[in-house]
């Protein structure tokens, strides 16, 4: 009967405990709490990189615009030389064929170069923010494993301790040896050195995160959020990831746009049969057929690397999925364990020591999960990034 007494006022102790820590972290300024959306948007919101994008892009785009409207002014066909007052009439003077493909380039060919400058830098500015986020997740992942390192390595040192002090009672009493006790005592400095390295590594990785995310070095999150997802699959099949790839990725859209910009520069060389008579002009059309049929097999190698770089991505996140999933059935079973081994308890079959090993077991089964998840998570992101503009995975 006092042992009922009391392991129920261990249930209610922990009950309320339990209770009042959900209310601290509930009433907590969610500026002291990090989860991996608001990782990602401070590291990309501090990223040089993505100013300098942003920046690069309005240039561009400025200058794009610039020469587009010098273009506008170009007559390729002849030039106002002067206007004859005797007759009022517009004197001009007609431009040679090899001239006017020369005035068709500066002004139809030379525009659309500037476009390709501006439509490359306005990709350059989301392939920098997908590469932030791909650096803010792998970071956070870091943060959380080591907070919640920390949390297990406190846990196990109290255990140690707790353990320790059983011994030490033993001792006294005679049941136990010297080395016995020593033992024990060995095991509760090895806890406890555990857990001071464990602060160390959160400290470290704290720091790097601060540095990359533009808060100051010595700030520090109160709770690193537990991420959680009922996604177990993918939204879309491995063949249409691997045409979005084909389609979206920066690589295939720049080759792709250089090809068209090389057949629009050919087709300007054969203004009236230009490229046939005029040596300069013919050596540039020879050249620029042959960059283009080199343009051609780089694309068609680029398009196989990519496929086959999303096909590998696709098949990681799906064994993501499947180690989250074993982890969910391996803690499940732990689970189990811990409610046979509290009835042993309960029934006073087994010691306090056993249940406390078994529940920091758990703990550390539920931490290992947790992993899984944000482990196939980020993997999910990278993906979809990855088939998008980019960057590769």
């Amino acid at each position: 009967m006092r042992r009922k007494i009391l392991l129920l006022s261990i249930i209610m102790s922990s009950f309320f405990l339990s209770t009042a820590a959900l209310k601290s972290q509930a009433a907590l300024d969610p500026d002291v709490i990090l989860n991996r959306q608001k990782a990602v948007a401070l590291v990309k919101g501090n990223s040089a990189s993505v100013r300098d994008a942003v920046h690069n892009e309005k240039i561009a785009h400025k200058n794009y615009e610039s020469q587009l409207a010098k273009s506008k002014t170009i007559n390729t066909e002849k030039v106002l030389v002067y206007h004859n007052e005797y007759t009022d009439e517009d004197v001009f003077y007609y431009y040679e064929p090899e001239m006017q493909m020369q005035m068709r380039l500066l002004k139809e060919l030379t525009p659309e170069r500037m476009k390709h400058a501006w439509e490359i830098s306005k990709i350059s500015v989301t392939i920098n923010e997908n590469i932030m986020a791909n650096t803010a997740d792998s970071l956070f992942l870091g943060l959380y494993g080591a907070y919640q390192n920390v949390l297990l390595s406190e846990k196990s040192y109290e255990l140690a301790k707790k353990a320790y002090e059983r011994e030490k009672i033993r001792y006294d009493n005679g049941l136990i040896t010297e080395l016995d006790l020593k033992s024990s005592f060995l095991d509760m400095k090895e806890s406890e050195n555990g857990f001071v390295k464990a602060e160390r590594n959160y400290e470290n990785s704290h720091r790097q995160f601060n540095r990359l995310s533009g808060l100051p070095v010595d700030y520090r999150f109160l709770l690193i959020g537990t991420p959680w997802s009922n996604n177990n699959k993918i939204a879309l099949s491995e063949d249409e990831a691997v045409a979005n790839a084909l389609a979206n990725r920066m690589e295939i859209w720049d080759l792709q746009r250089q090809i068209r910009l090389i057949m629009q520069q050919i087709e300007i060389y054969r203004h009236k049969d230009v490229h046939r008579f005029h040596k300069n002009t013919k050596e540039n059309f020879d050249k620029a057929i042959e960059q283009m049929e080199e343009l051609k097999i780089k694309l068609l190698d680029t398009e196989y690397k990519i496929e086959k770089e999303i096909r590998q991505a696709y098949k990681e996140l799906e064994i993501s999925y499947l180690d989250l999933e074993m982890n969910k059935q391996k803690l499940l079973k732990q689970k189990n364990q811990l409610d046979n081994i509290t009835n042993q308890y309960n029934e006073g079959q087994i010691p306090a020591s056993v249940i406390e090993q078994i529940e920091l077991a758990v703990s550390q089964m539920e931490f290992s999960v947790n992993i899984s998840m944000i482990t196939a998570m980020n993997k999910s992101d990278r993906l979809y990034r990855a088939i998008s503009a980019g960057p590769g995975y």
